[in-house]
């Protein structure tokens, strides 16, 4: 009776004072919106957005003091590393699936209240909810512990320009054969026969994850994953194999065969704003930095060039709260907010940070930058390579990373599938060892890729 006459009064006094609530079982926890959330991030980027959510926030809820802060992603992670296990983390952060797990398994990360559970599925994509389903110490099956903020496939841009003026059609390379001839063809030397303009610039350095991710995109091209499932449902190394021999070939043979690529000249986005290569791989970021810095610049965006298979690598940021946060309905009331249309489609318009919400209508953005659509207009049979949900995947793509950067530089491979296979074969035997030493080391062939088909249909309004 006691009870039941508490339940009221606190359900009037909601309706009096327009309390929302966040529900977790059978209990409610009343919003309060008092306090300071902070808010860590790893692109500063998105700060000219974020700075917007913090002034709004704060002028509908005056009793509320918002601290949003970005780091270099690197900077960012340690930074992770270090405040959550001690229990000083942000009230909110926003990282990649690939780094939360390691928090998630280990209890770090608070649940989210059903309400964000039902906000999530029957607002984001199906794709970006299968990726961001993990498994806690007390779960008896993977669950959304977070609200994404951005999924995105990677896509190949190309020099219009250039390719014009290298007699080359006005579209990307379809097959890897296409890449070498293309590549050769948009490729500058000077006179002593040193390469001054790429065919394509590869990703040969920088972030250790980086440099695996991109890899893992040759990888699934070729037919196969940096990781793989056994039938006892663990994992093993899946590239010490022809698929590996396959990938590792692409950029040797970039390198060092034609030499339409090298370590000697600048990389990347900023190679291809300056016109010093003529392709590249990468996510949509670089589009609204072309727009606004380069408008002259004449470029294109397209699926990635296929091999055996046709396919590329994708990956998620979401917002988690973690167990420490002293006010975590406050916190997913705020990471809630952020998520807005109003923000979404400002992220996505004015820095390519694809929202992977589906009610959204983005049709005005993609009339305005057709570039974007490359990422969501997949062919029948494109693969999209995914991080596993793992603890150690940091760990193992970071320490691949480290021993496939040193290959890259070496010219003997030229050619040489069986040097290329034993530097593989240690390699996987590291990242098989890393799995057994977290007990997630399986057995036997591998039967399960880490890809899955390329949704027809993702959601996204044109």
């Amino acid at each position: 009776m006691k009870r039941a006459l508490c339940v009221a009064l606190l359900t009037l006094l909601m309706l009096c004072f327009g309390l929302p609530a966040f529900s977790r079982g059978q209990e409610e926890e009343i919003l309060e919106k008092k306090g300071t959330i902070k808010i860590w991030v790893g692109w500063s980027l998105l700060m000219d957005v974020f700075d917007k959510v913090e002034k709004d926030y704060e002028a509908e809820n005056p009793g509320v003091d918002l601290e949003i802060a970005a780091f270099k992603l690197r900077d960012f992670e340690q930074k992770l590393a270090i405040s959550i296990p001690a229990g000083q983390a942000p009230d909110i952060f926003v990282t990649s699936e690939y780094i939360v797990p390691q928090y998630i398994e280990t209890g770090y990360i608070a649940k989210p209240p059903k309400e964000i559970v039902s906000f999530v599925e029957s607002k984001y994509d199906k794709l970006v909810q299968s990726v961001n389903r993990f498994k806690g110490p007390d779960d008896v099956k993977p669950g959304i512990y977070g609200i994404p903020h951005i999924g995105i496939a990677r896509v190949i841009y190309y020099n219009k320009k250039i390719f014009r003026e290298s007699g080359l059609p006005d579209r990307a390379p379809a097959t890897w054969d296409e890449v070498f001839d293309f590549g050769k063809k948009a490729a500058r030397y000077d006179a002593q026969g040193t390469l001054e303009r790429g065919g394509i610039s590869l990703r040969l350095f920088g972030g250790g994850s980086g440099i695996a991710e991109k890899f893992t995109i040759k990888l699934v091209q070729a037919g196969g994953t940096l990781l793989g499932q056994t039938a006892d449902g663990k994992w093993k190394a899946n590239y010490d194999n022809q698929a590996g021999v396959d990938a590792l070939s692409f950029y040797i043979d970039c390198l060092h065969k034609y030499k339409i690529d090298s370590f000697e000249i600048k990389h990347d986005s900023d190679a291809f704003i300056n016109g010093q290569t003529a392709m590249f791989q990468r996510e949509l970021w670089p589009i609204p930095i072309y727009k606004s810095k380069a408008p002259d610049l004449e470029f294109g965006t397209s699926v990635m060039p296929s091999s055996k298979k046709g396919g590329t690598a994708y990956s998620t940021e979401s917002a988690f709260v973690p167990k420490s946060c002293k006010n975590k309905t406050l916190a997913w009331d705020v990471a809630k907010y952020f998520n807005q249309p109003v923000y979404l489609k400002q992220w996505f318009e004015t820095q390519g940070w694809v929202p992977p919400r589906i009610d959204i209508d983005y049709s005005d953005i993609f009339a305005k930058t057709p570039e974007y659509k490359s990422a969501f207009q997949f062919p029948e049979g494109y693969l999209l390579a995914l991080y596993p949900p793992l603890t150690p995947v940091d760990e193992i793509y970071t320490k691949f990373a480290e021993r496939i950067s040193n290959a890259f530089r070496d010219s003997s491979l030229v050619d040489n599938p069986a040097g290329m296979a034993t530097i593989l074969k240690k390699a996987a035997n590291e990242t098989n060892q890393i799995l057994k030493d977290n007990g997630l080391f399986g057995e036997g062939k591998v039967v399960k890729p880490t890809w899955v088909e390329a949704p027809k249909d993702i959601g996204y309004k044109f």
